[in-house]
């Protein structure tokens, strides 16, 4: 039986795809190629991949816990995200990722828990869109100061959950789509 890795995203719409991939051809032309280079806009939550349970040794398949939180996730209502600047994780002392800063309001921030509870998650989420992934700290050098000059601001209404799959452990294999969770369309509380 084949295993999968999911990755669960908010897709950035068009418009905001394309200026991120226009600053992304920008950067690769400071910097050569980077990893995540060719990505659609996204914000990301977390990879989880398929188990095996230690007791009975058969496969625990993700693909029905995805069915089941479609109605908690149906339930949390459609927000405008807006994106304010850019900012940077550090990765050690050797590597940084810049990237578009989701401004997170008390409401927004108590919108993306509502999100982590649905899909059963504790991991720390700082909502963003990945700009330049995992560049070495002098590649980063080179381009941050091109970055704090730019003003960017942008928003989109967040619609919806997309599901991604690929096989676990086949690293140059890409995502597809797997399942779309939407949001409620009315305006209601998380």
């Amino acid at each position: 039986m084949d295993y999968k890795d999911y990755l669960t995203i908010i897709p950035a719409p068009e418009h905001i795809d394309k200026k991120i991939n226009l600053l992304k051809r920008s950067s690769s032309k400071h910097i050569g190629n980077f990893p995540g280079m060719y990505a659609r806009a996204h914000i990301s939550f977390d990879i989880i991949r398929d188990k095996i349970d230690s007791d009975t040794k058969k496969p625990l398949t993700l693909k029905s816990f995805y069915e089941l939180i479609g109605l908690k996730i149906g339930a949390i209502p459609v927000r405008e995200l807006n994106i304010c600047g850019f900012d940077f994780f550090t990765h050690g002392p050797n590597f940084r990722t810049i990237y578009a800063a989701v401004q997170l309001d008390e409401e927004t921030a108590h919108w993306f828990n509502s999100i982590k509870q649905a899909l059963r998650t504790n991991k720390k989420i700082s909502p963003h869109i990945t700009v330049a992934r995992k560049i070495p700290t002098e590649l980063f050098d080179t381009l941050w100061p091109y970055f704090q000059k730019i003003e960017y601001r942008d928003s989109f209404k967040a619609e919806g959950l997309t599901v991604l799959e690929k096989e676990s452990g086949h690293t140059f294999n890409h995502y597809k789509e797997y399942i779309k969770l939407p949001f409620a369309k009315k305006a209601g509380s998380c």
